[in-house]
Order: C-alpha cells, then structure tokens, then sequence
C-alpha cells in the first residue's frame, strides 16, 4: 500500500520558501503568497508542507521522547539527570526552564506546525479550484493546528491563540500575550468540530493519500480533548461515532502488531492517524536508536540510552500479551548462539520492545510512523466516559475488548471508581511509550504519586538461557539497584504538572508569563 509521504517535490519546492519565512529572513527573490497559491496544485502542497511540519526533529520525535522517555514513570535515561536531556527526565525546575534544548526545540517546532497550518486557512479559500478538495484541504489544516494546541496546552498551559499567518522571522518574537487553557481548548474544539464536517471517512481515501486526515481522526481527537474536559457525554458519544465508523476500523490481532516487530505496524486496520515516516531520510525520526541495547549489534545505533524501570515492568502481568509486546525481556545474541536476558545487559533492565530496529530497516529508507491515535485508545476513551456518565454497565464492552487483545479476563462488578481506575490502568498499559505518558500522568492525577513509586522495584523472577528460574547473586542485585532511578532526582513539586515556557521564548516575547512555581512565575 502506498503511503502519503509529505515530502516536498515539484511546485512544493515553491512551498518550502514560502512556508519558512517566518524561520528565516525573507529572500529577495522569493515569491509572495499572493503569488504563490494560485491552483489546486499549490493548495495541495500547502497542506503537505502542514504535515510535513509534524517530522520536524524538534516536533513529534522530540514531543514523544519527552513525554514517554523522561518525564513518565515507565521509563528513564541512563544518561545523568544534570544533563541537557536529564532536565527532562527529573522536570528539573532551572534546568528546563533555561538549558534544556527539549523544551525548546519542540516549543520551536509546534509553533512551526501552527504557522503552517494557518497558511493554508488563510490563502487556500481565495483560490479557483474544485470546491469539495479545498474544502477537504482546509478541514486537513485545522485538523492538524487542533492537534498542535492540543498537544501545546497539555503541555504548557495557556498558550497564544494565533490563526493568522505570519511572516516573522521568528515566530516566538511575536509580542502577543497567552490566552487561557479554557480558551486555548474553545478554539481546538471550534476547529475540529469545523473539521469533521469536510473530511472524507478513512475508507473513502484512495492508495495515494493514506495517513491525511480523517473524519475519524478529527472526531477521535474530538473525544480525546473532551474526555480531558470531563465533558462526559460528547466524549462518549463522538468515540462510539468512531468505532461504529463505516471504515472497518478494528483491533489489530495481537498487540504487537502495533509495532515494528510486526508484520504491518504502520497505517493498519488500527491506525486512526499516524505522523507519516516511512520513506523519509536518512533514518526519519531514529527513535530506535534510543531502544536497543547498549552495543547489542542490532540497529543503526544500539545506543541503549532509554530503559523500562522494573516499577512499571513489574506492572504487566505473565499473561498479558503487551508485556512481551512493550519490554525486550531478552534477545538473541549476534554472531553467537545464545540468548541475553535483560538482567545479562550491559545495563541490566529491560529495554522498550515497542520501538526498536532489529532489523536495521532504516538502512533501507525506511522508518516507522509515530502513532498519534489508534482504535484501541478510542475505546478506551468510550469505556472511560460510559462509566462517568453513566456508570459502569454499558462501559465495560469497550474496555473488555482491549483486555482481550491482551489476553486478559474481562472486567465486571465493579464500581464505578473501581472501574475508573481500572481504565486508567489500561490507558497507560496500552499506550506507554507512544507519546502520551506524562499527558495521562497529568489527566489522571497521579503524576506525582507515579514518578516517585518508579523508583520503588521488586526484582521480578529471573530466567537463564535455558528458561530454568535462578537466584540471583548479591553483585548482580547490586548492580541492579545501581541502574535503578534514584529518588532525589524524582521527588516533584506541583507545578511540574505543566512544562516551563522556554526561557527563550521569555526574553523575545515580553507580554508572556511564565508558568506558576517556575522561576520568574508567579
């Protein structure tokens, strides 16, 4: 199947000067807007140049790390906390504030996104061309300006609300004040609301376009910004509307699937929008690199830089399919015929499973897409807002076909706050590590509760080569508790349920504030 690769080729050349003038200085030579989108053609390569936005080193593949690798509770860097990637891992107050590149860069990088996106709402209408794609073209930006402050208020509150285009140098020099979260969240409802009703159904794409937007995808991000409103009962309603969609949408036979270690991970049945990789140079995002273990062989990088903490290892039981399918437990070795366990590992702890590269696919072009939002996060969505809306009866189907997949027993007999924190649960077993992990801390409250229990581990049950159990010996325990998270560096504050605007964002915008309990905030 062919997949909607947004790169930039032929006219949307004319698009990558357009589009990056509020990056970079505007040349002499280059062509005004006025100019430039004048045909169907030019509109298509304006909204591609919105998604491509999405690949930007600094945009999902940074948004993702730091939300699923450092400042969640599942995993951790081997690297120092006082590192410029650390900050992240601890929410170190000064550190993220002032240094982190992270937070910056993906601060960068949103805005981008957002500028792209206006571009095509505010040049798009005045061009003569079939009205049914124009309209369609215009649902796909606001779509996508939707998901950017949806993803920008998780993070950092209130934010400003632009949806004009702008031709600065610099986005961030832009001397507006932030509005509100309430205002931020109106305004990511008004767009995907306006979306839904010009975008096609997933089916009704055709091979060329797989991985835009869709009326699924605008009305799962629907559900997903109301479930965090608590606004119950459209969050129910606009998730049934998606699993009950005329585009076939399912659960992937077992969860791994999902992944790279599968065999279709990328755009499948339960795909429901996806930052589109596969194809991009040279190594697309290079997530991998990050997963496999420390000089294993395997992969472009092997840098093992990211590890699973036994705490949340610990949390999936034997019989839950996404055990295997989220940790590398063992592997075999190259070159020799044996087998590593997790705890034989340089770093001895288990490795993230969901995102490696075994099989150094990306030597051949390829990379996998980030997923953004799938079907079995929509019915947890719809378990989660039956059961508040209307208690637990009719919310237990959605959340027991999840469990299933997993090979689990279904739920039943439970209250309704029993029932609720089971849903919780199941949100973060099925989606950790997918860029969403500090965002469901934050929603369900237990940020602070969960990032100091991740330092807290019992040593599961350890298996030889052989798959005869073992007891371990008193070095290697203490090697074990050497790599473990230190808890002085996880203790949080109140505040780290919201990121730190980017001191570099301060000193060019005056008229922001920065957010309370950080340094210079209130």
């Amino acid at each position: 199947m062919k997949k909607l690769i947004y790169i930039l080729l032929g006219s949307m050349l004319v698009w990558g000067t357009a589009c990056n003038n509020y990056l970079e200085e505007i040349p002499k030579d280059s062509i005004s807007p006025v100019n430039f989108y004048q045909t169907e053609d030019d509109a298509l390569a304006a909204v591609n140049g919105a998604y491509s936005a999405l690949q930007d080193l600094g945009y999902y593949s940074r948004y993702w790390y730091t939300s699923s690798t450092h400042a969640s509770d599942g995993s951790y860097s081997r690297i120092a906390p006082t590192g410029d990637r650390g900050v992240i891992c601890t929410l170190n107050d000064a550190g993220m504030i002032i240094s982190d590149r992270y937070n910056i860069s993906v601060w960068r990088a949103t805005w981008q996104a957002v500028n792209r996106a206006n571009a095509v709402t505010t040049y798009i209408p005045d061009i003569e061309m079939d009205e049914t794609l124009k309209a369609r073209i215009i649902a796909e930006a606001k779509f996508l300006r939707a998901l950017s402050y949806f993803n920008m208020v998780r993070r950092w509150g209130g934010v400003p609300i632009i949806l004009d285009v702008t031709n600065t140098s610099d986005l961030i020099e832009l001397q507006v004040p932030r509005n509100t979260a309430d205002e931020v969240y109106t305004q990511i409802i008004t767009d995907l609301t306006e979306a839904m009703a010009d975008l096609p159904y997933i089916a009704d794409y055709g091979p060329n376009d797989v991985g835009r937007a869709s009326r699924e995808s605008a009305q799962g991000l629907l559900a997903k910004v109301q479930l965090y409103r608590q606004d119950w009962a459209n969050a129910r309603d606009n998730a049934l509307a998606v699993i009950n969609s005329p585009s076939g949408l399912d659960l992937m036979p077992d969860p791994i699937d999902n992944y790279w270690m599968g065999d279709n991970p990328d755009n499948n049945i339960e795909s429901i929008f996806e930052v589109q990789y596969n194809g991009i140079a040279p190594q697309g995002h290079a997530l991998g690199n990050n997963y496999e273990p420390n000089n294993s062989g395997y992969g472009p990088g092997s840098w093992g830089t990211i590890h699973a903490n036994l705490y949340w290892y610990n949390q999936f039981s034997e019989d839950d399919k996404r055990k295997p399918a989220t940790f590398l437990s063992e592997y075999p070795a190259i070159g020799v015929d044996s087998t590593i366990q997790w705890h034989e590992n340089t770093y001895p702890l288990p490795h993230v499973n969901k995102f490696r590269d075994p099989d150094n696919k990306v030597a051949d072009g390829m990379a996998y897409n980030i997923k953004v939002l799938r079907f079995a996060d929509v019915l947890l969505i719809a378990a989660e807002a039956t059961n508040e809306s209307e208690g637990p009866a009719n919310a237990y189907q959605y959340v027991n076909r999840v469990r299933a997949r997993a090979g689990l027993d279904p739920l039943d007999g439970l209250s309704q706050e029993q029932l609720r924190d089971s849903i919780y649960l199941e949100f973060r077993k099925e989606l950790c590590f997918e860029g969403q992990d500090y965002e469901e801390l934050v929603r369900q409250g237990k940020l602070l509760e969960n990032k100091a229990a991740a330092a807290s581990y019992t040593v599961p049950t350890m298996y030889d080569d052989d798959g005869n159990v073992f007891t371990p010996s008193q070095e290697l325990l203490d090697r074990i508790e050497r790599y473990q998270p230190q808890l002085e560096f996880l203790e949080l504050d109140p505040w780290n349920t919201i990121f730190p605007l980017p001191q570099q964002a301060l000193d060019k915008n005056p008229k922001l504030e920065q957010n309370p309990g950080y340094s210079g905030g209130e």
